[in-house]
């Protein structure tokens, strides 16, 4: 793979379940880079991988937390300043959501309905100490199908590793494409 295709690469990662990371990669099928020689672009490239896949683990890490209510990994995963974005389209027009860190956790902690919030086949762009994780998510509440839309997080690489700057989402409640992970529970 030359220079130019390096740096046009999206990398996907499929969650097919929470547990499971698969790499989809720039690699082409039967491509053994182990035996390649090492360049600058290679090594870009790994290190590139290396980072894609910490940043996946932590938009899995952060959706595990959210449907377990853990308000303490959240506040790990956050950066101080985080907010939350979110558009609602309804029929008297787009109705839009700002929470800003503290609130989101203070919900989070109070919130006493279960739900759960899944993603799959995130896209991940990394460049240098910023990211950014695209996925479709659904949206389950105690036990019943509640909308889907798609999950935007940013992440910035701190002193102390990734943080979620923000995240941006839409609310859809019509026409949800069903999920390749099936129905939760089952």
């Amino acid at each position: 793979m030359g220079h130019s295709e390096l740096q046009t690469c999206r990398t996907t990662v499929t969650l097919f379940s929470f547990p499971f990371l698969i790499l989809m990669g720039c690699a082409q099928p039967g491509e053994d880079r182990a035996g390649a020689d090492a360049t600058v672009s290679d090594a870009s490239a790994v290190a590139s991988s290396e980072a894609e896949l910490e940043v996946a683990r932590l938009a899995h890490d952060f959706m595990e937390a959210l449907s377990s209510r853990d308000a303490e990994r959240l506040d790990e995963l956050l950066a101080p300043q985080a907010a939350l974005f979110s558009i609602r389209e309804g029929e008297s027009g787009p109705r839009y959501s700002v929470r800003h860190r503290e609130e989101f956790l203070g919900g989070i902690a109070e919130r006493q309905t279960e739900f759960l919030e899944r993603i799959w086949e995130p896209v991940v762009e990394v460049s240098g100490r910023i990211a950014m994780v695209w996925a479709p998510y659904d949206f389950h509440m105690q036990g019943s199908f509640s909308h889907c839309g798609i999950d935007v997080l940013a992440f910035l690489k701190m002193e102390e590793g990734w943080k979620v700057t923000s995240i941006t989402y839409n609310v859809v409640q019509e026409s949800c494409p069903p999920s390749p992970l099936g129905s939760p529970g089952g």
